[in-house]
C-alpha cells in the first residue's frame, strides 16, 4: 500500500515460475488512484510478466490481483477490461490490413452488431452503435493528431503512431486504469513527448496509469511513485530522486540481471 493515497490496483504476493525459472517471486506493490506509477528494472526483472498477470493474460501460481477493491484474480483479460482495467503491449498489436479507424471501432464495447440476429432485427440499434463508435474513435484520433490518417491502413503508421493507436484502442473501452508496457520503445523523441503529454492530460482527467518503461526521462517526468524490480522481486520503491540515489538500483542495472 502507498501511505496517504487510495489504492486502485494492487498486486499481492504474486508468484509465477516457468519451469525452473522464477519470473515473479512474491511481488507486492500498488498503484494509486489518479496517479502514474512507474515500474522499472533491468531486462529479465519480471516487469512485462507482472503486467501480464495484472492484465489477465497470464495466471500466476500464487497471490492475488485487486482492482478497485475487488479480487479479479479469477477474471480473464476481457472481463477485467469490462471493469475498467486494460493495457497496451510492448510490441504494438494493430491489425495492419484494417484502417486506423477500423482498428479503434473493433475495440468499442457496446456493439449489438457482434451478434447475428440484431443485424436483421435491430438494424437501427446497430447503426446507432456504429455511429457512436465512429464518433468516439474520431474524438480520440483528433486528440493525438491521427484523424487525418483514419482511412490509412494501420500498417503504414510509424512506430510512434502505432503506439498512439494502441493507447487510443485501449481508451475506446473507457477504462479507469491503463497499464502501458514500454510506450516509448522505438519511438522518436518528438512523439515520446507527445505520448507523455497525452498521458499527463488523461491523468488530469482522472485516469490512472501504470507504466513499464526503460526511458528514464519519461519515467522521471510522469511517475511517482516508482517501483524497481530485479530478479522477480521488488527491490525498492520511491520517487525518481530516491531510486536514482539507491546503490542497490545501480547494482541491479549494471551487474544484476542479464
Amino acid at each position: 500500500m502507498i501511505p496517504g493515497s487510495e489504492t486502485m490496483l494492487e498486486a499481492r504476493d504474486i508468484r509465477l515460475s516457468f519451469g525452473d525459472f522464477v519470473a515473479l517471486d512474491g511481488v507486492s506493490l500498488s498503484f494509486r488512484r489518479g496517479g502514474v506509477t512507474g515500474i522499472v528494472g533491468p531486462n529479465g526483472a519480471g516487469k512485462s510478466t507482472l503486467f501480464n498477470v495484472l492484465g489477465g493474460q497470464v495466471r500466476p501460481q500464487g497471490g492475488a490481483v485487486i482492482y478497485a477493491g475487488q479480487d479479479v484474480s479469477h477474471l480473464p483479460a476481457h472481463r477485467r477490461a469490462r471493469r475498467g482495467l486494460t493495457r497496451t503491449f510492448q510490441i504494438s498489436r494493430e491489425l495492419g490490413a484494417l484502417t486506423v479507424l477500423e482498428n479503434l471501432m473493433l475495440a468499442f464495447p457496446r456493439q449489438p452488431g457482434e451478434a447475428v440476429l440484431p443485424i436483421f432485427f435491430r438494424k437501427t440499434a446497430v447503426r446507432q452503435a456504429e455511429e457512436e463508435a465512429i464518433e468516439h474513435a474520431r474524438a480520440l484520433l483528433e486528440r493525438v493528431n491521427l484523424w487525418r490518417l483514419a482511412d490509412a491502413p494501420a500498417k503504414t503508421l510509424s512506430g510512434g503512431q502505432k503506439k498512439l493507436l494502441e493507447l487510443c484502442r485501449a481508451l475506446m473501452l473507457e477504462p479507469g486504469f491503463v497499464l502501458l508496457d514500454e510506450p516509448a520503445a522505438g519511438v522518436n523523441p518528438v512523439l515520446v513527448g507527445e505520448i507523455a503529454d497525452f498521458i499527463r492530460t488523461l491523468q488530469g482527467e482522472g485516469m490512472s496509469f501504470g507504466i513499464v518503461e526503460h526511458n528514464m526521462d519519461m519515467i522521471a517526468a510522469l511517475c511517482d511513485p516508482i517501483h524497481v524490480l530485479a530478479e522477480g522481486r521488488v527491490l525498492t520503491s520511491g520517487t525518481f530522486a530516491e531510486i536514482s540515489a539507491n546503490a542497490q538500483v545501480t547494482d541491479a542495472y549494471l551487474g544484476g540481471v542479464a
